[in-house]
């Protein structure tokens, strides 16, 4: 039930309020006032004060159906938020998530001034260590990470790293395009024994609220263990993952 009594060390209204925008935004959908006194348990009465002060304040917007939905102020301060994150703070307990889902090694990585490297990973409980260290540097073009960041970030910030690297390991140019072409339309990249024989590995983007790369989430297992097709699990895992790490991070999907 709504109260407005100030508790003692809080204001019981404020706390009411948060509880309120808290079920608009796990609700999906616009709401009715019907709707959200129902599932807020109280009057329409009580319920519409707060409304339209959420309104007035930008915290929620009623549109022409007379439903209410989360308002551009809470969007501003919710991604004003996330910004003070660390990306390896806000992914921490989706690798862990993923490590136990998998029972493989998981791994972060970013791009740095010499290309992408891991910043935190989840080594598996199996018999063996892949080797995953912070700080460790992958190739551009050999490893699924880098592939990733070669796939999404411009052109002008991988050019010069790719040209160095398949000049290196002599990868045909229009070959390498096409892996590029088929991470872009399915979402991941994946690599298998390219660094290391007997070893595979799966990686996705994760994007901002502007649809900029920040980082790649990593899969790591050995090849006769992990499945690097479309339709596997631990594929469909990871993109999910990484879709809810963007999604928080305010990704629209576009």
């Amino acid at each position: 039930m709504l109260e407005e009594e100030t508790k003692s060390q809080g204001i019981q209204s404020i706390e009411v309020g948060m509880h309120i925008l808290k079920i608009i935004a796990e609700a999906g959908k616009p709401l009715s006032i019907t709707e959200i006194a129902i599932l807020c348990d109280t009057s329409k009465s009580k319920l519409h004060r707060y409304l339209t002060s959420f309104v007035r304040t930008g915290m929620l917007e009623k549109n022409q159906d007379a439903k209410y939905i989360l308002g551009t102020e809470i969007i501003r301060l919710g991604l004003k938020a996330s910004q003070k994150l660390k990306v390896t703070e806000i992914v921490a307990p989706h690798l862990m998530y993923l490590k136990e889902a998998l029972n493989e090694t998981v791994a972060l990585a970013v791009w740095g001034q010499n290309g992408p490297f891991f910043v935190s990973w989840e080594e598996s409980n199996g018999p063996v260590n892949i080797g995953i260290k912070v700080g460790s540097q992958v190739r551009v073009t050999q490893s699924a990470a880098g592939l990733v960041f070669a796939t999404f970030l411009p052109d002008k910030v991988t050019e010069q790293k790719i040209k160095q690297e398949l000049n290196e390991f002599s990868v045909d140019s229009e070959k390498f395009q096409s892996t590029i072409d088929f991470v872009k339309a399915n979402g991941y990249s994946y690599v298998k024994g390219t660094i290391i024989s007997g070893i595979s590995a799966i990686a996705s983007p994760i994007f901002d609220q502007s649809s900029k790369l920040v980082a790649t989430l990593t899969v790591v297992g050995l090849e006769n263990s992990l499945d690097t097709s479309e339709n596997s699990k631990a594929v469909n895992i990871l993109k999910e993952r990484s879709a809810m790490i963007s999604e928080f991070l305010g990704w629209n999907g576009i």
